[in-house]
């Protein structure tokens, strides 16, 4: 009986769906990405007006810091920079798998009050990706 289990369990082994890929470069790297080309995330920031109208002037908008959040499909935080400089409004943000994030851009005015902020669902590939300007949701006066 012994010699029988035996023989079944490396053929049980071989046909086990479930298996887990390790990156060559990278040992510490587990899973099916591994190896896969990374993407990187480009984008610019506008601010949406009390009239519904654009600006991309952090001065008009009255904001002085931003922060942005990026969250895997699972809803992980994989990147967060906070207190950033309005002025750095095209960041380029990069080392991400190819798949599925949720932007969070949050718009603090000089008072410490978050005056915009606003959620985009990006789908990234691996090479470079523009989403373009985005422009950021008016939520109330720097008051």
């Amino acid at each position: 009986m012994k010699a029988i289990t035996i023989a079944i369990l490396p053929v049980m082994l071989l046909l086990s769906p479930a298996c887990i890929i390790t990156g060559h470069e990278n040992p510490h790297c587990v899973g099916d990405l591994c190896g896969a080309d990374l993407g990187d995330i480009a984008f610019c920031w506008s601010f949406e007006r009390w009239d519904g109208s654009a600006t991309d002037s952090c001065y008009d908008a009255e904001i002085s810091r931003m922060d942005v959040y990026i969250y895997d499909a699972w809803g992980n935080l994989e990147f967060r920079a906070e207190n950033r400089s309005c002025e750095d409004m095209c960041p380029l943000i990069d080392n991400f798998y190819p798949g599925a994030y949720e932007l969070q851009l949050t718009a603090i005015c000089r008072n410490g009050l978050i005056t915009h902020e606003g959620y985009w669902d990006m789908e990234v590939y691996a090479g470079f990706n523009d989403y373009g300007v985005l422009t950021i949701p008016y939520l109330g006066d720097c008051q």
